[in-house]
């Protein structure tokens, strides 16, 4: 049984709110220069209501799929909410767009209540960091902080690829101790570096990324094109577009989705929380550059099959590493030394099971370089994924061991 975290307080009556302009189309302020945010409706059709009680609670409804401008979300209050309500046809896709002009050197905060109940979520941050200390909840979610340009915004309005550009290097998205949520499509989330931590009041204070329904993308770098959500089971949606060579991705807490967990990094991805798949065929894929590296700390799980698929997405060498490139763990119920005895005598050793834990590493160097003799000089070099194609053997698929793997090279190797 799934369970989003706390439920959402959906703003219900019209009628307890100030400032409705009716249906504006274009270019429009909205809630009558009354919100704190100052959202002005670029696209669409859209009518806004806000009361500024208990940190501010604004009900928006859209009558078509819209991009709204905001100087500031202005969800700093816990008690604050930002609810979309979809009145468009019911034959077609209710999206709004968030472009969100914060800047200033000091991280913005989401410490409300962001939610469009069945609609496609798109926030986009570029000019400062983000930190989700709240709750986001829609149909479908997608937080960056990259830019995206005019063209960018109406394929994403209209479902097709989009690509997601010049992330500043101080643009961090930061989940912490904040839960995202997309009940029926996925969730992506995107900066030079995404990082999702606990909040300050201790391990109940965790975070969650939440898919029921389907997938969770995660990418940390400058650039990357973003898929149509409607791709294959098993495939990837990001597609990692040249920039620079330093984006990373650390969760310490709870990924979950049903189909994908799909991790893609310039540089870096480091787990010691949660990564699982739910569902029948569910997998976890992670990507990183040339020299990257991928690591799974001590205590992290990894719940699901961690697969390559075919063909890969994007160029890069494919690592598929194995037994005897990785050590086996010393975990509990894994290792086990047997019961040993001389023939012709009684038993001269008790089975037993190794209760500690002891960090591992390997590499899988053997089998980078099988790869490599088999796919020659190929321009396809410069990233590496973990596999593991068979569920229910060996410890990836166990979920209780991963080991630190290193990106391939584009150096031929002697």
């Amino acid at each position: 049984m799934w369970s989003g975290g706390r439920s959402l307080r959906l703003i219900a009556v019209a009628g307890a709110f100030a400032g409705s302009l009716g249906t504006a189309t274009g270019q429009t302020p909205l809630c009558d220069h009354q919100h704190p945010g100052n959202p002005t409706l670029i696209s669409g059709a859209a009518s806004c209501f806000y009361n500024e009680a208990t940190g501010g609670q604004t009900l928006i409804q859209l009558d078509d799929a819209s991009i709204i401008r905001w100087d500031r979300l202005a969800l700093e209050d816990p008690g604050s909410s930002l609810t979309f309500e979809w009145l468009g046809r019911p034959d077609s896709a209710p999206t709004v767009l968030n472009r969100v002009e914060q800047g200033g050197r000091q991280e913005a905060v989401l410490g409300g209540t962001l939610s469009f109940p069945n609609g496609n979520l798109i926030i986009t941050h570029p000019n400062t960091g983000l930190n989700i200390f709240g709750t986001v909840e829609a149909g479908a979610v997608t937080i960056v902080t990259h830019n995206l340009d005019s063209l960018a915004e109406m394929q994403l309005l209209d479902g097709q690829s989009a690509d997601f550009t010049d992330a500043s290097v101080s643009s961090r998205l930061n989940v912490l101790g904040g839960k995202v949520i997309a009940t029926s499509g996925d969730v992506v989330l995107g900066g030079p570096a995404v990082i999702i931590g606990g909040g300050d009041f201790g391990p109940e204070d965790g975070s969650e990324i939440l898919a029921p329904a389907g997938s969770i993308r995660i990418f940390g770098g400058q650039n990357f094109r973003l898929l149509p959500q409607d791709v294959p089971a098993g495939t990837s949606r990001i597609e990692r577009l040249p920039g620079s060579a330093n984006g990373n991705v650390l969760n310490s807490q709870t990924v979950r989705a049903e189909r994908m967990v799909e991790i893609v990094a310039e540089s870096d991805i480091k787990n010691n929380g949660t990564l699982q798949a739910d569902g029948l065929g569910g997998v976890v894929m992670m990507r990183v550059d040339a020299n990257g590296t991928l690591t799974n700390e001590d205590g992290a799980l990894v719940s699901a099959d961690i697969i390559v698929p075919f063909p890969p997405p994007g160029p890069g060498t494919v690592l598929h590493p194995d037994r005897g490139d990785a050590p086996s763990p010393l975990s509990t119920g894994l290792s086990r030394i047997p019961v040993v005895a001389s023939p012709g005598q009684g038993e001269s050793s008790k089975r037993v099971v190794l209760r500690e834990s002891a960090p591992v590493t390997g590499s899988a160097s053997a089998q980078r370089q099988r790869a490599n003799r088999s796919r020659g000089e190929s321009s396809n070099r410069n990233s590496a994924l973990a596999s593991n194609t068979t569920r229910g053997s060996g410890h990836l698929a166990r979920g209780r061991s991963f080991f630190g793997v290193r990106g391939g090279t584009k150096a031929k190797k002697p």
